[in-house]
Formats: structure tokens, sequence, C-alpha cells
């Protein structure tokens, strides 16, 4: 297969090899933590969410239910998520992240932003931000196609 040029790469194949790296940097971050695939992303959503049920969860996520059920049970085990009965419906269950979980959560969350000023220490605040609002437009016709 022919290698694509730099120069010839659209915006969003360059932003998937971004992407790709970043998911590098998660998972080698987890192994070095014990911590596994998926719990950055869970915690994260419950800290910024306060509860979600297991179904909100996976659409926000995006990852397969089974995957997300598997990562929950590991969590509950591990005391970084608690489950609940909603309630204002016995039926539903409603998961919510731990003080064990929101310190795993803050440490992700100062990795991330440890590695964010890493890779843009050397870039111009005005390109940055540029950058940021491309994308943020971009995401957000993601979303719009998603609705669909």
């Amino acid at each position: 297969m022919k290698k694509i040029k730099e120069e010839d790469k659209t915006l969003i194949m360059l932003m998937g090899e971004v992407t790709r790296q970043f998911g590098h940097n998660i998972r080698e971050f987890e192994k070095r933590n014990g911590l596994g695939p998926a719990i950055n992303s869970i915690l994260l959503n419950l800290k910024c969410s306060g509860e979600l049920t297991q179904v909100e969860l996976v659409n926000k996520i995006h990852m397969r239910p089974s995957s997300v059920s598997v990562a929950l049970q590991k969590m509950e085990k591990d005391g970084l998520i608690e489950k609940h009965m909603k309630d204002d419906d016995q039926r539903c269950s409603v998961i919510s992240i731990t003080k064990k979980g929101e310190n795993i959560c803050d440490t992700i969350k100062n990795n991330i932003k440890e590695l964010d000023c890493s890779l843009t220490k050397d870039i111009d605040k005005q390109d940055l931000e540029i950058a940021k609002n491309v994308i943020r437009k971009i995401n957000e016709k993601f979303m719009e196609v998603d609705k669909e």
C-alpha cells in the first residue's frame, strides 16, 4: 500500500492519527496504573454527569454494551463506582462514582493536562484556539449526523 504524503492528508486523517496516538498514551497510562480498558472514559463521564444508567454511559462513550458491562463489574469490585436504584424508578439502576473513583479520575485528568501542555507548549495560543474551534465545529457536524 502506498503511503500518503503528509501534505495530502486531510484534516480528518490527521485527527485520526492524533486520536490513535492519544489512545496509545491512555492505554499506557492505564497499564502503569493497573486500570483496565474504558475506565478512563467511564470515570470522566460519571464525574461530569453525577450518575448515569448503563445505557446512557454506553451512548456517551461509544463502546459495546458488553465491554462496558465487563468494565463496570471490575470497577464496582475495585470500589471505583456504585450501582443503586433510581429514586423515581426502582426498576432502573444508576451508576455513580465513589471517592476512590474520583481520586483516580483526578489523576487521569492531571495526566491528560500534562500531556496536553507538553504537546502544545511550543504552539502559538491563537493557533491553538483556532484549531480547537475547527475541531469543535467538526465534532458538532458528527453529532448532527449521529442524530439522523
